[in-house]
């Protein structure tokens, strides 16, 4: 019987050092194939930087006519987030709480996901101009999710603590997230949460690629 479990104890060895095997080189080429993704975008980025560049010379040195079509894609570029902004605003800091329990140093909870959006959304319905989280630049196609023990934003991921920027008028902002009973006050209980006022604040350029698949714009007259 022992020379029967002793046997049995080398297969299923054997059979997990496969397995494992296996599971690395899918992983690894699962790593290759999103850094060759990642040099592509790279690519791309470059490449329309380029060509915006391109078009804003193009604008800058014709008349008046030219000077209007470029303070639009200047408009345009700051409303997509695709230009570092600055000015005054807030700074939030997110954190865990730490709480001694039996002489051992626990923590409350975790930051979630929703956590965040929470804060984004309150100093978004504030007026705020620009917001980066973690200066990871929030847009219209910012996701901010759970990821394990990590979350996710703009398929980067973060994990404790987190700093919220955001430009606008920091007395409406600062007032809207120290509101009695608002976000800041509830997530209190169980987060730390500073909030703080700053006369100049840089908010950097969103760095992914935007690309339409699927959507194109609505032409009306079409039969």
């Amino acid at each position: 019987m022992g020379l029967a479990l002793a046997a049995q104890f080398k297969n299923v060895q054997k059979v997990g050092g496969s397995v494992s095997l296996q599971r690395t080189q899918e992983l690894t080429k699962q790593v290759q194939k999103l850094e060759q993704e990642n040099e592509a975008l790279e690519t791309q980025i470059r490449e329309y930087e380029k060509r915006i560049s391109e078009f804003e010379s193009a604008a800058q040195n014709e008349g008046q006519s030219n000077k209007l079509i470029y303070e639009e894609l200047e408009r345009i570029r700051m409303l997509a987030g695709l230009v570092d902004m600055e000015g005054p605003g807030v700074v939030v800091t997110v954190n865990v709480k730490h709480v001694s329990e039996w002489g051992e140093d626990a923590i409350i909870q975790n930051v979630r996901y929703d956590d965040l959006l929470k804060l984004v959304n309150e100093l978004n319905a504030a007026g705020a101009e620009a917001i980066a989280v973690n200066n990871e630049r929030i847009i219209a196609t910012t996701e901010i999710r759970n990821a394990g023990d990590y979350i996710v934003i703009n398929t980067n991921r973060y994990s404790a603590p987190f700093e919220i920027k955001a430009v606008g008028n920091p007395e409406t902002l600062e007032a809207a997230l120290k509101l009695l009973g608002g976000v800041a006050d509830d997530l209190g209980a169980y987060l730390h949460i500073n909030i703080r006022r700053e006369e100049n604040i840089r908010i950097p350029k969103y760095n992914g690629t935007l690309q339409y698949k699927f959507a194109q714009p609505l032409q009306e007259n079409k039969s």
